[in-house]
């Protein structure tokens, strides 16, 4: 056997050679026989004549010899594929809609394939992923939710405690910006706080140094840390000698104890980590730590499961739910919020693959029905119904390739583009990269669109019957072939509508949503972060000199009308605090965000009733309180708004007195509000100046404030200004981020404005692919009933009568698939209904829209082809005919 193969092989590689040596073998048995006769006594010449044709034609020895060797196969394959090349010449157009088609179907489908993977399907970059979890407090009556992980101290002490059969360590569930700074640069950096073992757990030590020790991780604890590789190299050059050193983080030193791997990644886009000193009380009496665990080799995640659940829970409130402990796969939790619309992009693209797999199903049908003929003459000399078959299957092998190669290319160059468009809209966090198992999915869509849009020609080749075809000349129509184009143009169809409407719901939503009124005018505000969770600012006198210098210095800057400082601004999620009204014991939540005087100035936000924050409003004084309309109507429409009194932890034991009444603005929100980005969110502004010092600290931790400027000046010009002003005022502060008050806005519907563009981006082109497949029918019937439509305009039917009797098989099969595809639409609607806002799901708008959109892609491509019977003369049809 293996040494058959061999020989293949050598016959195969050196044909020349083996051709050579078997015609050197040919001449010495036509020279032996030639001799034998000659001695018998006939002529040489006569001799020479009678061995040739004894012994055969030189060629038939060849045929047969290489037959014998099993190379007659990769003959024939060749010549195929020449002639499959010759073929796909001559008709270039079909040629490139084919290649184009499944070119684009392949290499969209693989980008985005590999954002998806990247970001849902991808083992995690951990050893052993599979055994990481996360450690939940749920409900059993609700079940868990991989999105809802989050615990308090009391929750993690219990586990920490009692739940040793697993690795386990505690983090923070929040990366705050903060300010590192050396002697000899500044910068601002993410810092993450995690618990001792937190990076044993995940399975990634330090690439130099250690992690954090038990001693370090408790409060009081010394001050260390560990950075990125990215931060040693940019900011510390790669020092070697780094570790033991100081750095400052928020204007305390902190010794560097580690520095982690180059390709180091986790969920949390963080630069340093200092440890998490985890706590009851504090950060640690709310949610907002996650529990990282590993189950140990040998034991399955079921029995990890179990064995958790069976530890009593901290005891909670008498009217709380039972809870119980459990597990959630590291992975699922890592990416719930964003598993839907993954889902829902990966399903529009199998949908357009689906419609441009029909697409080239009708190509070849129509290509195929055009070569009746030719099959039949191949036939009728000869050539066996096998042989045809081969030739079609390397004529459509020749095509999947290019198409797939085309494809691959493309999704190639552009994974650069589909990466930082999903990683700017959904934050995914491991790299998306084309690697073996993206090249896998599209080698094997790639194959299975060949094999479907290659089974067409095949059965028509099986079905061929040669004299008929011969007969009946170009103008032979299969019924089935016929029948089964127009049943693949109604499910292409269907498949659009389906697309269509979930663009268009989609499109419907985010125009809603970018319709909203934001309750200030955006345009010509500069805003300015900086991160003021630093020890330098820990007084609230430092604090207020900050925003006096650097309004002061801002407000000189010409063309500069206004500017303030806010602790958030609108269309972020603020900070939310609990609170009563007056004597009343029930508590409420609402938005609260400290302000400077001039705020409201600056953004345009209308004042209603009362006053805004002035000189009066110090420490020592009452506190005012501004709050919205919102607020008002939910919180103080039984009593009056103004003088009415707050009290809340967060304000103070003497809470707050209301002193105005301002407009709504759109603002994110964690309570009340559903799942919509943003809405008219109950809000209360504090006087920056009556904030404490305690409270800055603790704010400035989650928050970093921002300076909102309203300029004549564009922003590209004012902001090096400002930070001049800052350079002067705090040098050592980095500035966080800069962005147009436009800019924050379109950021909060991020998300949303890239599910419209990509799914009406995917459903437009499987339209346009519809749109073909629909014109090649409708004028592949013109050609076959031209001679019917002429004898009947010889009987006194008009052109329009003829245009409108073919053109209407198109308008026929678009309203078959409207019909089907509807009901796909409403599948649709229903899996969607979490991602749109403001809109039903079976909005008449997209509805209406729909039917016009495809009403006219069929009069387009059905009336266009079907004009040419009007312009027919019938006397020159019947002649030739």
């Amino acid at each position: 056997m293996f040494v058959r193969i061999i020989r293949r092989l050598r016959h195969l590689l050196f044909g020349a050679r083996s051709r050579h040596e078997l015609d050197e073998e040919i001449a010495f048995h036509l020279e032996a026989l030639t001799q034998d006769l000659v001695r018998q006594g006939m002529d040489p010449k006569e001799a020479r004549r009678e061995a040739h044709i004894r012994f055969g034609a030189p060629e038939w020895v060849h045929e047969r010899t290489r037959e014998e060797r099993g190379l007659a196969l990769f003959d024939e394959t060749a010549r195929n594929l020449r002639m499959a090349i010759r073929g796909l010449a001559r008709n270039p157009m079909f040629a490139v809609t084919f290649i184009t088609t499944l070119a684009m179907c392949i290499g969209l489908g693989a980008a985005v394939f590999s954002v998806v993977d990247a970001t849902i399907w991808r083992p995690l970059p951990f050893p052993a992923p599979q055994q990481l979890a996360q450690a939940v407090l749920y409900s059993p009556a609700a079940g868990k939710n991989a999105g809802s992980t989050s615990a308090d101290g009391r929750t993690w002490e219990r586990i920490r405690d009692q739940a040793d059969f697993l690795d386990r360590a505690v983090y923070s569930g929040w990366v705050q910006g903060v300010n590192l700074t050396t002697d000899q640069a500044a910068a601002f950096v993410r810092q993450q706080r995690v618990g001792t073992g937190y990076f044993r757990t995940l399975g990634i030590p330090p690439v130099m140094g250690r992690e954090f020790t038990a001693a370090e991780d408790v409060p009081g604890g010394p001050a260390v840390a560990l950075i990125s590789h990215d931060i040693w190299s940019r900011t510390f050059g790669g020092d070697p000698d780094i570790l033991g050193t100081s750095i400052r983080l928020k204007g305390d030193a902190f010794t560097v104890v580690g520095i982690m791997p180059e390709d180091f990644h986790s969920s949390f886009d963080a630069d340093v980590w200092t440890p998490l000193r985890p706590s009851t009380s504090g950060e640690g009496g709310g949610t907002n730590y996650g529990i990282l665990v590993r189950i140990p080799d040998g034991m399955d995640f079921g029995e990890a499961d179990s064995r958790l659940a069976a530890i009593e829970p901290p005891v909670a409130a008498e009217d709380a739910p039972v809870r119980r402990f459990g597990l959630v796969g590291l992975d699922d939790a890592l990416n719930s919020d964003v598993r839907m619309p993954m889902m829902i992009l990966m399903g529009g693209i199998l949908l357009m693959f689906a419609v441009g797999c029909a697409n080239l199903a009708g190509l070849q049908i129509a290509r195929s029905l055009a070569r009746q003929s030719e099959m039949a003459t191949r036939q009728a000399l000869g050539s066996g119904t096998g042989a045809l078959v081969r030739q079609t299957v390397v004529e459509n092998v020749l095509l999947g390739v290019i198409g797939a190669g085309s494809g691959l290319a493309l999704a190639y160059f552009a994974l650069t583009g589909v990466e930082g468009l999903a990683q700017a809209h959904f934050g995914i966090w491991q790299p998306v990269r084309f690697d073996a198992r993206v090249l896998s999915v599209a080698l094997g869509t790639s194959a299975l669109a060949t094999l479907f849009f290659g089974l067409v020609p095949v059965l028509q080749v099986g079905k061929l019957r040669g004299h008929r075809a011969l007969i009946s000349g170009s103008r032979v129509m299969g019924g089935s072939s016929h029948v089964l184009r127009k049943t693949l143009m109604v499910g292409q169809m269907a498949v659009v509508t389906a697309l269509l409407f979930g663009a268009g719901l989609l499109v419907r939503s985010y125009g809603y949503l970018d319709g909203l009124d934001p309750g200030f005018q955006p345009e010509g505000v500069l805003t300015v972060q900086f991160s003021l969770d630093d020890a330098r600012y820990a007084e609230s006198e430092d604090v207020e000199r900050l925003f006096e210098q650097s309004l002061d210095g801002i407000r000189s800057i010409p063309g500069v009308t206004s500017a303030a400082v806010s602790l958030t601004l609108p269309y972020e999620r603020p900070l939310n605090i609990p609170f009563r009204v007056g004597t009343d014991e029930s508590t409420r939540v609402a938005n609260a965000v400290y302000v400077t005087p001039g705020f409201f100035e600056t953004l345009s936000i209308p004042l209603r009733q009362g006053r805004d924050f002035d000189e009066r409003d110090r420490l020592g004084q009452p506190l005012a309180l501004v709050v919205n309309q919102a607020f008002a109507e939910t919180h103080l429409q039984d009593g009056p708004l103004l003088g009415a009194r707050l009290t809340s932890r967060t304000l103070g034991a003497d809470g707050g007195v209301v002193v105005g009444v301002v407009g709504n603005v759109q603002q994110q929100a964690g309570f009340s509000g559903g799942d919509r980005p943003v809405w008219e969110t109950p809000t209360m502004y504090l006087a920056a100046s009556q904030v404490p010092g305690q409270l800055f600290q603790g704010l400035h931790v989650w928050f970093s404030p921002h300076w909102v400027i309203r300029s004549a000046t564009s922003a590209a010009e004012l902001t090096p200004q400002v930070t001049r002003v800052f350079e002067q005022v705090a040098p050592d502060i980095p500035v966080a981020r800069t962005a147009t008050l436009p800019d924050v806005m379109d950021q909060a519907f991020a998300e949303q404005r890239f599910e419209a563009a990509f799914l009406i981006a995917v459903a437009l082109f499987a339209l346009l692919l519809a749109g073909i497949g629909l014109y090649g029918i409708v004028a592949h019937e013109v050609l076959e009933r031209r001679t019917e439509m002429g004898l009947r305009m010889a009987l006194g039917a008009t052109p329009g009568d003829a245009v409108w009797t073919t053109g209407v098989a198109g308008i026929r099969l678009t309203v078959f698939g409207l019909v089907l595809g509807s009901v796909g639409a409403i599948g649709v609607s229903r899996v969607m209904q979490h991602l749109i806002y403001g809109i039903a799901p079976h909005d008449p708008v997209v509805m209406v829209a729909l039917v016009g959109v495809l009403g006219v892609l069929a009069a387009t491509a059905t009336f266009v082809p079907a004009t040419r019977l009007g312009r027919l003369d019938p006397a020159t049809i019947l002649r030739d005919n």
